[in-house]
């Protein structure tokens, strides 16, 4: 796959995650439904995070997002053991909007740059790329059901 379709395909992804997170209502953000571990707010915080944390330290430069986040929003971590305000869903849903540009500056040129140790068997900075936009997948996938659990939970 060429870089630029790569990139392409990146912001596509980012543009679908912003455009549903805009539909999340801030009242039901820090909500946990049953059966789900965390709430649509630290799923959005931990896709800027998982980006933020690997990308930019594979091609030698400084992590975008304040260190508050990469306690907040790694995995594993829960909201219940946050000990700041988090941040709103609006300046999340603003630094994921902007991070895609970020990423493709940084990393443009550099795709085929080995990671400094393998990664879930990944070993380029293109690798981590294919790994994280499939990440962001997931977590969507995480976040959509969350709403619908907590839009029917409303209506009983």
């Amino acid at each position: 796959m060429k870089e630029d379709q790569l990139f392409n395909q990146m912001k596509l992804w980012r543009s679908w995650t912003v455009d549903f997170l805009r539909t999340i209502p801030e009242e039901i953000a820090d909500q946990v439904p049953h059966g789900h571990n965390n709430s649509i707010r630290w799923n959005a915080g931990h896709i800027l995070v998982g980006w933020d944390h690997t990308m930019f330290p594979a091609v030698d430069q400084e992590r975008q997002m304040p260190q508050s986040y990469h306690k907040m929003f790694p995995r594993e971590s829960k909201p219940q053991e946050w000990t700041e305000q988090p941040p709103s869903m609006n300046k999340l849903i603003m630094e994921l909007e902007a991070q895609p540009l970020l990423i493709e500056q940084a990393c443009k040129g550099h795709l085929e740059k080995p990671l400094k140790e393998s990664f879930l068997g990944m070993n380029t900075v293109g690798d981590m790329v294919v790994f994280h936009m499939n990440h962001e997948s997931l977590h969507m996938g995480i976040i959509k059901s969350m709403k619908q659990a907590l839009a029917s939970k409303s209506f009983n």
